[in-house]
């Protein structure tokens, strides 16, 4: 009989840590949820963290290539946002380098 009780009360334990790991599993969701509403590009940015450490730890080579592709998705964006600021500024086109004056008279 003492040993029917200590098991009873293992399982009773155990569900009760059960329960909070799940309290803690829901929580976290809905701070999540929460983040994602007020700040979504430091969520995403959180996401994106973990994701590449749970890579990391499972599968290094695909972490390597994850890292790739960023890297070269960020080379992208970032040349072609220059290349856009330097085609259109202030100073009119950027092909000739001309300015256009108020008169109409284009001047070099």
């Amino acid at each position: 009989m003492s040993r029917f009780l200590t098991f009873l009360m293992l399982l009773i334990g155990l569900a009760v840590v059960q329960a909070v790991a799940v309290a803690l599993v829901a929580g976290l969701l809905l701070a999540l949820l929460f983040c994602f509403a007020t700040r979504p590009r430091e969520a995403l940015l959180y996401l994106g963290s973990l994701a590449l450490l749970g890579l990391a730890s499972a599968r290094p080579v695909a972490l390597i290539v994850a890292l790739a592709v960023i890297g070269v998705a960020l080379m992208l964006a970032r040349g072609r946002g220059r290349r856009r600021s330097s085609r259109f500024t202030d100073a009119g086109c950027a092909r000739c380098h001309r300015t256009p004056r108020l008169d109409g008279d284009v001047s070099r």
